[in-house]
């Protein structure tokens, strides 16, 4: 690996990369009134850290509605659909501080890039391609493959193991995400963590829920690269 760095570095979406603005919610909310004729107390409702399978079924058990796979997954579906067609034009849509120039320091040491995230994929493709960073992320985790986000971890390792041609374990594995839910990922993977105040919880929060390190945003790229790369 090129520079010797043995890492799998694994970033969330929301709240770490990108913020879409108020698309997304109102897409699935659409999505889930369309299929359960109610979207729940959706307006209120936190989606932070959570998969998009199990935020469908909190707000249909909350609404009274059963949630079977079958119409979870159509639900999904159109939300995907539109979430897709309405970005383009979303003005609020935006890359957080520092992220394109940590990804381009991050390529040039030869780490693995991945996502590990409660997005579907199709949803998770939609984000990163509106704003032009689908491309910088060869693998990936999404909520298609488990609603559990623990799961999720073991499956982005798994991926990294496919594409990389090695096995990465332990403190080799960087998660860099904005919730306690992340933190709780690399604890269950024994790996590094990487908090970062750009979502609903503050860097001193994140600290809190145990991540290694933790920063406001990204943008103190060489600080970030040394929490990421070193012991």
């Amino acid at each position: 690996m090129s520079g010797g760095f043995s890492r799998l570095v694994l970033f969330d979406i929301d709240g770490t990369l990108v913020h879409c603005g108020p698309t997304p919610r109102r897409a699935f909310q659409r999505a889930l009134i369309e299929t359960f004729g109610t979207a729940g107390p959706i307006d209120d409702w936190i989606f932070d850290g959570k998969t998009d399978p199990m935020i469908v079924r909190e707000l249909m058990a909350v609404a009274g509605v059963a949630g079977d796979q079958e119409r979870v997954g159509l639900a999904l579906e159109r939300y995907a659909r539109d979430l897709e067609n309405e970005l383009a034009a979303e003005p609020a849509k935006k890359v957080y501080p520092g992220v394109p120039g940590l990804l381009d320091e991050l390529d040039k040491t030869g780490v693995p890039l991945g996502l590990l995230t409660g997005n579907i994929r199709a949803g998770a493709r939609a984000k990163l391609s509106s704003l032009g960073l689908w491309h910088r992320f060869a693998f990936g985790a999404f909520a298609d493959d488990s609603a559990v986000r623990r799961e999720l971890a073991d499956v982005a390792v798994a991926r990294a193991r496919e594409h990389a041609g090695r096995s990465f374990s332990g403190k080799e594995i960087v998660i860099i995400g904005d919730t306690e839910h992340d933190v709780a990922c690399g604890r269950h993977l024994g790996a590094k963590t990487i908090g970062v105040g750009t979502g609903r919880s503050t860097r001193e929060q994140l600290l809190a829920h145990g991540a290694d390190h933790a920063f406001a945003d990204l943008s103190d790229t060489a600080a970030v690269l040394r929490a990421i790369l070193g012991d």
